[in-house]
């Protein structure tokens, strides 16, 4: 019974139906540099898309919606069109401009031992399953606070199944600012997926340097962002404190069950200036 209620609650967060729409946008998504913008999120209230790898999108907008259409992606700035901009055009060309993040000036010392920064905690009844999406306007994960200040090297996440033909697996470390949940990262972390029919693990590479401090809280937020063919994917259920985070409104649920991700880095201390 645990492992069905627990199941039932994130399907039906993820699977809010839209209502009726009758205007279909279409657009492109670059930088400044004319590179397209692939998972940047396109949302107008709560109708949700994604740019694919060109930096293509459609999205299908109820004529009762007027709210203004928000581009955002956490290397660029976010970019708002208004109504009255939108609603007259069937095609958009959106140029998103890379934000400016100063990067820690580290040199990692060789021969240091990565250590747990983030457990995956105690199994529980059940699975987080995503089922039958092509993206989701969701993220869930653990909610954690470190007790010493890392470097974060890499994740893991264990998937119990998937038997979508491909999928597209988001990773984005955040740090909670009051209600904001503000990306520690200045890239998201990709991993490609095939159908799996039993347990894999999947390694994300934090390629930038990004540092975690001692005693601020932080969230892992992991999304489906795309898939091909009908399926779902089940990742297993642990006891560890998470949230269900809404990507458009950034509201949350509070959960006592959450994903399996680990964290490894090297302590703060084990690092050197350049």
């Amino acid at each position: 019974m645990r492992r069905f209620i627990f199941i039932l609650i994130v399907s039906q967060l993820m699977s809010l139906a839209c209502v009726a729409a009758n205007k279909t946008i279409k657009g492109h998504v670059a930088d400044e540099f004319g590179k397209n913008v692939e998972f940047a999120s396109i949302y107008v209230d709560s109708i949700y898309t994604v740019s694919d790898k060109e930096g293509n999108f459609s999205i299908v907008v109820p004529d009762d919606i007027k709210q203004q259409l928000v581009i955002s992606h956490i290397s660029y700035q976010t970019c708002i069109i208004p109504y009255n901009v939108y609603s007259k055009k069937t095609s958009l060309q959106l140029i998103l401009t890379e934000k400016t993040r100063n990067l820690s000036d580290i040199t990692i010392v060789s021969g240091k031992k990565l250590e747990h920064i983030v457990g995956k905690g105690v199994r529980a009844p059940g699975d987080v399953a995503f089922h039958n999406i092509k993206s989701t306007k969701y993220e869930t994960g653990p909610l954690f606070a470190v007790n010493k200040d890392y470097y974060v090297k890499n994740a893991k996440l264990r998937v119990e199944k998937s038997t979508f033909a491909s999928c597209t697996i988001r990773l984005i470390i955040y740090e909670l600012k009051g209600s904001k949940f503000v990306p520690v990262q200045h890239k998201p972390t990709y991993v490609n997926l095939s159908e799996i029919s039993y347990k894999k693990d999947l390694y994300f590479c934090i390629d930038e340097p990004l540092k975690l401090q001692r005693n601020h809280k932080y969230y892992i937020g992991v999304a489906v962002m795309s898939s091909s063919g009908n399926g779902e994917i089940r990742f297993p259920a642990y006891f560890k404190k998470g949230c269900v985070r809404n990507l458009c409104t950034d509201r949350k649920k509070n959960l006592p069950v959450t994903l399996g991700v680990t964290l490894d880095g090297i302590s703060a201390k084990h690092l050197i200036g350049k």
